[in-house]
This record gives C-alpha cells, sequence and structure tokens, in this order.
C-alpha cells in the first residue's frame, strides 16, 4: 500500500487586508511567488499515514513577519488528515517576512490538501508464460484435451433445439475446481445459459499435473455444438452433436 499526499489546490484564495505598497513593489507579483513557497514548505511538513481518500482545505494569516494567525478548517474532511494540514501548517511557521516597501499588513490565505491511498492486488497467474517448456507445453495440451472432453459429457441435454452455439468461460483452478464460468455468447434460451453454468460450476476436475504445478489457475473458453435430438430405429432418445 502506497500513500501519496499531494498538492490539490494552489492558492485557492489570497486576499489582502489593510493594502498599501510603494511603486517599487508588485503585490501581485509578490504574493503569487510568496503563496507558492509557502504551499511548498507547508506540503514538505505534511505527513498522514490514514487509510483513507481525504480532502481539505484550510485558512491561515500570514502577518508581515512571517507569522501565522487564524488557522480554520475551510472544508474539512471529517479525517485525521484535518488536523494533519492544521499541524504542518503550525510546524511551517513562521514563514519568510515581507520584503521592506511592501507595505502588505498581512495576507490570507487559503490551501487545499488531498490525501490519496493507492492499494495494489497481488495477480495470480492465469495464463502459459511466454515460452513454457516443451514438457509443460505438452503436458498442458494432453491435459486441456482431456478437460474439453469432459466438458463435452457435460453438456446439458434439457431442449430438443438449441437456437446458437454458446460460447462458455471459466477459470480451473489448481485442484480442479471450476470457478468464474461464463457464457460469453448466449446460446439463445436464457434458461439453458443459466444451466450451462449450473453444471459446469459443479464440476470437479483432474488436478493440475506435476509439469504445470507451478500455475495457481488455467483459463478455458469452448464452443458448445448446437444439439439435435433424434429417436433411433429401437425406440431409444438418444443425443447427436453437430
Amino acid at each position: 500500500m502506497v500513500k501519496k499526499i499531494f498538492l490539490l489546490l494552489s492558492l485557492i484564495l489570497m486576499s489582502f487586508s489593510n493594502l498599501a505598497y510603494s511603486d517599487e513593489t508588485d503585490p501581485n507579483s509578490f504574493v503569487d511567488s510568496y503563496g507558492q513557497e509557502v504551499q511548498a514548505i507547508i506540503k514538505s511538513n505534511l505527513k498522514y499515514q490514514g487509510l483513507e481518500n481525504a480532502t481539505t482545505a484550510v485558512t491561515y494569516k500570514i502577518h508581515p513577519d512571517g507569522s501565522v494567525t487564524d488557522i480554520k478548517l475551510e472544508k474539512p474532511s471529517g479525517t485525521g488528515f484535518d488536523q494533519a494540514v492544521i499541524q504542518a501548517v503550525q510546524k511551517s511557521a513562521p514563514f519568510k517576512p515581507f520584503p521592506k516597501g511592501s507595505n502588505i499588513s498581512d495576507i490570507v490565505m487559503t490551501s487545499g490538501f488531498q490525501h490519496q491511498v493507492k492499494k495494489y492486488q497481488s495477480v495470480r497467474m492465469s495464463i502459459m508464460p511466454v515460452e513454457p517448456t516443451d514438457e509443460a507445453q505438452q503436458s498442458y495440451k494432453k491435459y486441456m484435451d482431456n478437460i474439453g472432453k469432459i466438458f463435452f459429457d457435460h453438456i446439458p441435454t434439457i431442449y430438443d433445439y438449441i437456437p446458437n452455439e454458446p460460447v462458455v468461460s471459466c477459470v480451473i483452478l489448481q485442484d480442479g475446481s471450476v470457478t468464474n464460468v461464463k457464457v460469453e455468447k448466449s446460446s439463445g434460451i436464457p434458461e439453458y445459459d443459466a444451466k450451462i453454468i449450473e453444471t459446469y460450476s459443479k464440476i470437479k476436475l483432474p488436478q493440475f499435473p506435476q509439469e504445470l504445478s507451478g500455475y495457481k489457475q488455467l483459463p478455458y473458453s469452448a464452443r458448445l455444438y448446437r444439439q439435435y435430438r433424434f429417436t433411433p430405429p429401437a425406440g431409444n432418445p438418444s443425443i447427436m452433436f453437430r
């Protein structure tokens, strides 16, 4: 888990009170550069390890000597991040004094900060490697051929005719369990699609052979042929697959 704190809003609001300045000082230029410096200092002192995302805006007044007063939450997040931002402002003060001749009584700043939590999940291998050994490739082919026969033997036969050839996918776990069964392409009969999922989810397949023991799971997909039910001369019903 990686936590990252970064500046969300830079200098949301800056105002001057009792502003008077000499001809040598451009107040807008000064406040812009000064505010960016203040933001960078606060950011460097902002330490927070919370486990949830949070956004906080804080207002504070900077005096000519660089001291800070009137620190208030403008937009609290309701988390511990609020106090962390306030403490960062307090720790950062005093800031650099205003230059002589600016005649700026004080600067009121509102700054926003955001805390984001990024989560990384481990991913299990689910496909064959790009260059598996010849032994692994042969074992994989033999195993999948066997799996195909087992799935074929378990094709549901509850309808006389299936309009479309459904495509089924699933994930086979190392112990032979079948999970995440999906009908990628419908048979045209919703009830039949549901029956396919129900049937294949209950199948218990052989465990992975030794050559494939390094894999946690393997994907599988197949097209199920349309079914035609007919009655042979002997009178016993049978199923023929195209």
